[in-house]
């Protein structure tokens, strides 16, 4: 049993010793922006609100090497254009330190990112007429929907749920989707799929 913490010493040891051999070139491609414009957009202007590369979150955590434990931070970035996402990791002096694609599944939506879905909404011509007839409709929500290629939620886009509801939050009035990456309705009306529960 005691094997097993120098085993894992060694395996983030290497971790650590590749990150930091990918550093280059990955921070070269983080500097870049949207539709493979790399050096576009550099890391430094990579925001919360920015476009269309955008910063949804940000922690610092611990990394265990030979040379003992040190800290790293994690950025959580998307890029509109393209619908990727990945984790970039700097040292707490701001050195680069490499990153790393989100393969499976999209990144849970920040907070800026629901605010902006909602407000669409509230915005949205086509949804005026509902909310004249129920002016104190309470907006909750935000959850990603990623749909098959050629649907108008593909792997491209970053499309959130959100629920028009009654005020006394008891009644679903409408159920919408949001497009972020193209800031528009993906489905004015949206129902699950036959089978699907969401």
């Amino acid at each position: 049993m005691r094997a097993r913490p120098a085993r894992m010493l060694r395996i983030s040891a290497l971790l650590a010793s590749s990150l930091a051999l990918a550093a280059p070139l990955a921070f070269s491609q983080d500097s870049g922006g949207a539709t493979g414009a790399r050096g576009s957009v550099p890391p430094s202007r990579i925001t919360r609100t920015s476009r269309p590369v955008r910063l949804l979150r940000s922690w610092e955590e611990p990394v265990k090497s030979e040379a003992g434990e040190s800290s790293r931070r994690v950025d959580v970035i998307v890029d509109y254009a393209t619908g990727q996402a990945w984790e970039r990791f700097s040292s707490p002096a701001g050195e680069p330190l490499g990153r790393m694609a989100i393969a499976v599944g999209s990144p849970r939506p920040s907070p800026e990112e629901i605010a902006e879905a909602f407000q669409l909404v509230r915005r949205s011509p086509d949804l005026s007429l509902t909310f004249k007839r129920y002016p104190n409709l309470v907006l909750e929500g935000g959850f990603i929907l990623q749909e098959p290629p050629g649907s108008p939620c593909d792997p491209q886009t970053r499309c959130l749920h959100v629920f028009l509801l009654s005020p006394d939050r008891a009644g679903l009035i409408r159920r919408v989707v949001v497009d972020l990456s193209n800031q528009r309705l993906a489905y004015r009306i949206y129902t699950p799929p036959a089978g699907r529960y969401e």
